[in-house]
């Protein structure tokens, strides 16, 4: 089963704590983590990754120059 690390942001984007999330698809563990975000006080939103790679909130990508 992947696994997903969540980290919980207080209200100026730093993080406060992290829990590991393991959940068949990406939206189980978006809700399984949502659902711990009120035990966190200090917490405002949540940021879940896999690796390297951030995948909730999706990231902002600038937009690229027109060709």
């Amino acid at each position: 089963m992947p696994r997903y690390r969540c980290y919980f942001l207080d209200r100026d984007g730093h993080i406060r704590e992290r829990a590991d999330v393991e959940a068949a698809t990406l939206s189980i563990a978006i809700d399984r983590a949502l659902g711990l975000l009120p035990k966190q006080r200090q917490c405002r939103s949540i940021e879940l990754w896999q690796g390297d790679q951030r995948l909730y909130p999706e990231p902002y990508e600038k937009p690229g120059k027109p060709d």
